[in-house]
């Protein structure tokens, strides 16, 4: 299994347009497209999904957005209908389309019981105004999410640094709705508890929502930043967009297994700059060059503008203990998988394919983790441990099926302190400002933000250890510089 972004390209004139072969991760599969000027018409199908109605009683989806670009015009995000009615599925039993508020995109839900490979499913998606006649360019993506459902949870485990626990026994604290918590009932040591009251709108983790199953991998990054301007690119990589071809985008010298380079150079007020993934030197994009490994070199306005981007939202970090733990009393130090136990994954198995993983293996009660000084110096492919058959250990997943939220690399969550309290859950609308902001109102600058689930350097010491579920060591470090243990995902 891994991340993906999946894109198909048309030009049309009028209204219609064909697409040749698509991409794939985890084997997700888009077939050919048709755009005319009221829909877009294709099918989809993924590897190793799943809807269960015991144990974590949760299912997998795709969030589905797409980008438009008209002859001599900027990209813009294209709008679906809000109309459940009006999109066409052709196996509702199997799977069911949700539409989003502003139209913004659709969650492709896996709605039928068990587990297993999701077949071939043609899709009728409506657009909610229709295109006029003209020459554009068409960009759809898929992002692989897993449902948490609603219901209680416990936060803290009583022995993790500065983890958030019951301010009146000093015990975890338990979770029972999204009701406003009081300032003086979460205690934190250090002088990291909350500041004020966790309000009612502020998502506590109690209310279901979707995660991404994969921390944003590199593939994914370099799709966005290809539908950016110019201006924007400047803000949202660490290199000039104007600068030599193969120059490393987000990275210095020492690129600690980050891929993405500038493939061609652009020019401001003339055209946007070319990105992709190589490793080798050769030709981009190849089956080498590491397009599925997660995305590091990320600083928080870096991945929100991304968020904002995809129209999903940070997740808080109350809800990262939620889809790490589940409702399960905490154990502790544990980490991510259920345990407190981990084999490193440091022997790298066909380093930069679609199926780099580790030779080392989980064992009955030590989940496989990237994490520590021996092994590859960067991160790894997003869901490196993971098969059809690979149980959470092995995974090193947490208990509703997100991958690497302990190790690989740090994710960035809304904390409960500073303007982190202000965060109401604001979606994002796919349009970021001219300089590459993301600019939803809600969302909390760096003074909000901190790391959980530690990274691939992250050490698993007696009275240090970053990747345990609880841990708050860096709740307050995030910042505007990029990290090369940092990276993220998005929730709706």
């Amino acid at each position: 299994m891994k991340s993906w972004t999946c894109i198909w390209k048309l030009c049309f004139g009028v209204f219609l347009g064909l697409l040749g072969p698509s991409a794939a991760a985890n084997n997700l599969r888009f077939g050919e497209v048709t755009v005319d000027r009221n829909s877009i018409l294709t099918t989809i199908a993924w590897d190793n999904g799943w809807n269960l109605d015991s144990g974590p009683n949760n299912h997998d989806a795709v969030w589905l957005f797409a980008k438009i670009k008209p002859a001599l015009g900027e990209w813009q995000h294209l709008r679906f209908s809000t109309s459940p009615a009006a999109h066409f599925c052709g196996n509702p039993g199997l799977l069911s389309l949700e539409t989003a508020p502003l139209g913004e995109g659709i969650m492709v839900r896996n709605v039928g019981l068990g587990a297993g490979n999701i077949p071939t499913v043609e899709l009728r998606l409506s657009l909610q105004t229709p295109l006029t006649p003209g020459i554009y360019e068409v960009e759809v993506f898929g992002v692989e999410m897993a449902f948490i459902p609603e219901g209680p949870f416990w936060i803290g485990d009583g022995s993790s640094n500065y983890a958030l626990h019951d301010s009146t026994n000093g015990q975890p604290y338990f979770v029972a709705s999204e009701n406003g918590i009081p300032a003086d009932a979460l205690g934190a040591d250090g002088g990291k508890s909350p500041q004020a009251i966790l309000s009612d709108a502020f998502p506590k983790g109690f209310g279901g929502f979707y995660l991404m199953k994969y921390e944003l991998s590199q593939a994914q990054y370099v799709d966005f930043l290809n539908t950016l301007t110019f201006e924007q690119q400047v803000a949202r990589t660490a290199s000039d967009p104007e600068g030599a071809s193969g120059t490393l985008a987000m990275a210095g010298n020492n690129a600690n297994r980050s891929a993405i380079i500038l493939a061609a150079h652009g020019h401001p007020g003339e055209s946007t700059a070319r990105y992709a993934c190589n490793l080798d030197g050769g030709a981009n994009n190849g089956e080498l060059d590491g397009q599925n490994r997660a995305c590091n070199w990320l600083s928080w306005p870096d991945l929100a503008a991304y968020l904002d981007w995809a129209a999903l939202r940070p997740m808080t970090e109350l809800e990262f203990e939620k889809a790490c733990r589940g409702p399960f009393a905490p154990e502790m130090d544990e980490f991510a998988w259920g345990t407190n136990e981990i084999v490193d994954a440091n022997t790298l198995e066909n380093d930069g394919s679609t199926t780099e993983g580790v030779a080392e293996t989980s064992t009955l009660t030590a989940g496989l983790g990237s994490s520590g000084y021996d092994g590859p110096q960067g991160p790894l492919r997003c869901g490196f441990g993971a098969n059809g058959s690979s149980d959470r250990l092995h995974a090193g997943a947490g208990y509703y099926g997100h991958f690497e939220l302990s190790g690989n690399l740090w994710e960035l969550c809304v904390s409960a302190r500073g303007n982190g309290l202000a965060f109401r859950g604001g979606l994002g609308d796919g349009t970021l400002s001219p300089v590459g902001e993301a600019n939803v109102a809600d969302w909390p600058s760096v003074d909000g933000v901190g790391f959980k689930g530690g990274a691939w350097n992250s050490g698993i010491l007696p009275g240090f250890r970053d990747l345990a579920v609880s841990d708050r060591f860096y709740i307050d470090w995030a910042s505007d510089l990029r990290r090369n243990t940092a990276g993220g995902r998005g929730a709706r």
